[in-house]
């Protein structure tokens, strides 16, 4: 089995602090026809990929209108050329630390958020993987910048593995995943998206055998809010992280099986938390 590669791109992440880019919460959602024009990306794919994905939607949305339904349809659909693929285009704008990559994506970032957000929480195992051994990168916290693709299905992993191939395994124990199988264009592969800014704190790493690495993750909320709109946990406006270092948090007490409290948590406060 061949996975897109959004599910490979765990070793791309890198939080960086940018400018406000405006009030996210308050961005009009707006059709997909329209946010596809506000991109020159979306513009030329117009015709043989927004148009299929609002038709493929028409009978299948459930809560969702058909706009949003399409808009995720789109995120997952497979492009010949990979770095014309939505989604790596993306996240691209969201691990690049320049504000301006994602202003251009802001109508189809909340169109795409708002049918997100309408889906219910995800609670359970999920896995993620990519190419090499970057557990060294991996010590205490880190936060991922971009939509990370991963499946609730470890098979599905298992099955695209290189057999002289080596690869770092993420099994993440998530608390607020996005299950999107049924706007998939590949629903076999059971995608469960981990939202831009999801927190993750190490909880274990090791070696398999067979050239497989581990790391085991668990999600993680802020405990405290400053405001409706902004997580408690900030860093300075002149630093960034990567996933190799270990996050300052002074609120939540390290711990083998941390206590998560269960909060639905809102993607806008990770938005806003990435564009401060």
């Amino acid at each position: 089995m061949t996975l897109a590669d959004r599910f490979l791109d765990a070793d791309q992440e890198l939080q960086r602090r940018l400018p406000s880019i405006g009030d996210f919460e308050n961005e009009p959602v707006v059709s997909l026809e329209e946010a596809a024009k506000k991109l020159q990306s979306l513009t030329y794919l117009y015709d043989y990929k927004v148009v299929p994905a609002l038709n493929k939607m028409r009978h299948l949305r459930e809560s969702l209108t058909l706009d949003e339904a399409a808009a995720i349809h789109l995120y997952t659909m497979w492009h010949q050329r990979a770095d014309s693929a939505i989604a790596i285009q993306l996240n691209r704008a969201l691990r690049s630390g320049d504000a301006s990559h994602i202003k251009r994506w802001l109508s189809y970032l909340k169109l795409f958020v708002t049918g997100l957000n309408k889906l219910p929480p995800k609670k359970g195992t999920i896995w993620r993987f990519t190419r090499g051994d970057i557990t060294a990168r991996f010590q205490n916290e880190c936060i991922w910048s971009g939509f990370s693709s991963c499946t609730g299905t470890k098979s599905v992993m298992t099955r695209a593995f290189d057999p002289c191939g080596v690869y770092t395994v993420f099994k993440i124990e998530c608390i607020n995943g996005k299950s999107i199988s049924n706007y998939s264009e590949r629903p076999d592969q059971d995608e469960v998206l981990l939202m831009p800014g999801t927190r993750l704190r190490v909880l274990d790493k090791y070696y398999q055998g067979d050239d497989i690495h581990m790391v085991y993750l668990q999600e993680v909320e802020s405990q405290n809010q400053l405001s409706p709109y902004r997580p408690s946990y900030t860093s300075p406006m002149n630093q960034s992280y990567r996933t190799d270092q270990g996050l300052p948090s002074p609120s939540i007490q390290p711990s083998k099986k941390p206590e998560v409290p269960q909060v639905n948590s809102k993607f806008v406060l990770r938005l806003n938390y990435l564009l401060l």
